[in-house]
């Protein structure tokens, strides 16, 4: 159904600008204002710019800003000035969707740089000696190795995690490298130019891969539950989910059905 033109104004249409707007004034951050939804008393949500023109740059939006909402108010106000701008975030996908109380929001930090490559005996060197001398994680204390199955084709590289939990089973800090080392988190060179070319979709356009609470890459299928088809444990294997580690499951519809 379009939205009447009388509605398009109520929520704001063409009184504020968008993130294309590099030049749009930045008022003070502070207080909080709110967004134009009745009845008049939501307080706006704060997100990171992708657009080219303003990668980086914080602003304010109407908190119902997803597509579930269609009709959401078209609030937008920049919080950061374009000495913010930073175009290295539009190299990692991100979830639309989301967006942050003011007190709550933490921007964005680039990864450390990717690590030196290694040969495949540097790598099994390497991995014995943090078997036996693990990691710290964020939270100091030893991380813990999660590795694969043994007995079927392995799913996954051997890694280090956070060995805390919080009260819900998810890692307490995303600490994550393999066994031989930590990760790479840069896309190449070659891959950027591809990116600037428009042979490949700039991360930034992507959402983040599931990851079950063992912190693996989620496997699709029916899940445990058999509630419905979506995501579950990525350790488990089989027709009945072998080797299951965590109880995490996702389907399209779950929300709903704990209601």
């Amino acid at each position: 159904m379009a939205m009447s033109d009388a509605r398009y104004k109520l929520l704001g249409g063409g009184q504020y600008p968008s993130e294309c707007d590099e030049d749009a004034p930045v008022p003070p951050a502070l207080p909080v204002p709110f967004c134009r939804c009745e009845p008049g008393n939501q307080l706006a949500e704060v997100k990171q710019s992708r657009h080219p023109k303003t990668a980086g740059r914080a602003f304010y939006i109407c908190k119902w800003n997803d597509s579930l909402n269609p009709y959401h108010c078209l609030f937008f106000q920049w919080i950061d000035g374009p000495d913010k701008f930073d175009p290295r975030i539009r190299l990692f996908p991100y979830y639309r969707s989301e967006s942050w109380a003011y007190n709550e929001f933490r921007r964005w930090v680039p990864p450390p740089p990717n690590p030196p490559p290694m040969t495949e005996e540097e790598k099994q060197e390497t991995a014995i000696y943090r078997v036996n001398n693990p990691p710290k994680c964020h939270c100091r204390v030893r991380a813990k190795l999660q590795r694969p199955n043994i007995g079927v084709p392995p799913k996954f590289t051997p890694f280090f995690r956070c060995s805390l939990k919080t009260i819900d089973g998810w890692p307490v800090c995303d600490f994550n490298e393999y066994i031989y080392g930590p990760r790479s988190h840069w896309p190449t060179e070659e891959e950027v130019r591809e990116f600037e070319s428009g042979k490949k979709p700039w991360p930034c356009t992507t959402t983040p891969s599931l990851r079950c609470k063992c912190d693996i890459l989620a496997t699709k299928g029916v899940i445990p539950s058999e509630l419905g088809y979506g995501y579950y444990c990525g350790n488990s294997y089989g027709e009945y989910w072998e080797g299951r580690i965590c109880d995490w499951e996702w389907f399209e519809g779950r929300y709903e059905l704990m209601l």
